[in-house]
């Protein structure tokens, strides 16, 4: 077989773009490395007092929370006002789980800032409560007045 510059230079017209589609790919992928999934970020959920809320994990799995009751706003009672407010502690129900019942509060002491439901933790972010007035300073706020904020991480 003889080589002709006929056809060195078909050879080369088809050769030549292909070496450098592999060249550049190879580059590409040395100094991007190879692609790796996105860790799962934690989700922000509010709940509303009283509802349910469904959440769904990295795995597609649904965990359903309840807020299920206020025993503390931290908000002073006294309409005088207060010197010192304290934290506030809510309950919320993992519907369909083991131990369904949690005590959740930014204060260790009065609660957990944090507690593992089905294989996820939820945490305590906010309390959202509305402002008590003076005619409303002595009595109970109503559930559906508050609004709770949690972070669910996967």
């Amino acid at each position: 077989m003889t080589l002709n510059s006929p056809t060195i230079a078909n050879v080369t017209m088809i050769a030549a773009p292909t070496l450098m589609f592999l060249a550049a790919s190879t580059v590409l992928l040395l100094v991007t490395g190879p692609s790796k999934a996105q860790a799962p970020q934690p989700q922000r959920v509010e709940i509303r007092g009283g509802e349910t809320v469904e959440v769904t994990g990295p795995n597609g799995r649904a965990m359903k929370l309840r807020f299920s009751k206020v025993v503390a706003d931290g908000q002073c009672a006294s309409p005088r006002g207060c010197t010192r407010t304290g934290a506030p502690v809510v309950e919320i129900e993992a519907v369909g789980s083991q131990a369904p019942t949690f005590r959740l509060s930014p204060a260790a002491h009065l609660g957990a800032p944090f507690v593992p439901v089905q294989g996820r933790f939820v945490a305590f972010g906010e309390l959202v409560s509305p402002p008590r007035e003076l005619t409303t300073a002595n009595r109970a706020m109503p559930l559906d007045s508050y609004v709770l904020r949690l972070t669910v991480t996967p």
